[in-house]
């Protein structure tokens, strides 16, 4: 009989362990671990992640990004601010007071990027699916991002980036 309980408890204590496992995620994205990607990943390769072209990049430059990461346990938001040529030149932690842009995106696709091998093409085919997206904050800043948003279209489709 004691067996038969020894057997019983460790396949209890078994699926508690193995329902904890597969709860728990894997990796969850740290608020430093996405400043690191920002400051160590995208600004070194920025020109590789946004595109070359004149109204792409002008949708990245000189604005006011607030970026907003969705997790399960709570948004993580912080406020970017770009120079001229997209490079992120101030990263602190909150929401902006009067944002441009707003660059939205989850825990899991930050984890994949940071996981990679390729973290830039990783980053490239986020932006290109969707996993990670832009809008404009404002009717002016939307219209822009919409006027971009149809051009990347277009040069995607005849493989002009």
């Amino acid at each position: 009989m004691t067996k038969l309980r020894k057997f019983c408890e460790l396949l209890l204590l078994f699926a508690i362990v193995s329902a904890s496992i597969i709860i728990t995620p894997v990796s969850a994205i740290t608020e430093d671990e996405i400043k690191d990607f920002f400051l160590n990943t995208y600004n070194p390769n920025v020109n590789e992640i946004i595109p070359d072209l004149p109204l792409i990049k002008s949708v990245f430059a000189e604005q006011v990004i607030h970026i907003i990461v969705e997790k399960d346990s709570g948004n993580i938001e912080l406020t970017a601010i770009t120079d001229q040529e997209g490079f992120i030149t101030d990263l602190q932690s909150g929401e902006p007071d009067n944002p441009t842009l707003r660059l939205i995106s989850n825990e899991t696709t930050l984890d994949s990027i940071k996981n990679s091998a390729d973290p830039v093409g990783e980053t490239q085919d986020a932006l290109n699916s969707g996993d990670i997206t832009y809008e404009g904050v404002g009717v002016s800043m939307l219209v822009e991002v919409t006027i971009v948003k149809i051009a990347q279209f277009f040069a995607n489709m005849f493989a002009v980036i």
